[in-house]
């Protein structure tokens, strides 16, 4: 039978103190408070990759930068994307990636070229030519 876990209250995160080792402090459904020696409070969420059927952590956020309530949104958002056999983290570099892709110096150079529309064709070549 599966083990109960008290969900974690905001006071009990703050009076969680560091020991000698790290330690987690569980929340349920995956979502779990690592507290480090150092005294640093780490959210993270345990789950098994769809295609590897391998356990392993994605980082939500540090507290108290990141709540328990907005942790726990994470956890639900990320568990979603788990049911359609997405992968988290692949999910997230995707992301960052498509971000990468919209603040490059190319997009914004030929984004602005394009609305050059006065330039004669062999100008317009001239710069393309540098941007690449």
């Amino acid at each position: 039978m599966a083990k109960l876990v008290t969900p974690l209250t905001d006071s009990k995160i703050k009076n969680s103190k560091p020991k000698d080792k790290e330690y987690n402090l569980s929340d349920g459904a995956g979502l779990s408070l690592r507290i480090k020696p150092n005294g640093t409070k780490l959210w993270l969420l345990n789950y098994v990759r769809p295609k590897t059927n391998k356990r392993t952590n994605l980082k939500l956020g540090i507290y108290p930068e990141v709540a328990l309530a907005k942790a726990r949104e994470r956890r639900q958002f990320y568990r979603g994307l788990l049911a359609d056999g997405i992968d988290p983290q692949n999910h997230i570099q995707q992301e960052s990636e498509k971000h990468l892709d919209k603040n490059s110096f190319k997009h914004w150079a030929t984004a602005c070229l394009a609305t050059k529309t006065n330039l004669t064709q062999k100008t317009q070549y001239g710069f393309q030519s540098r941007l690449d």
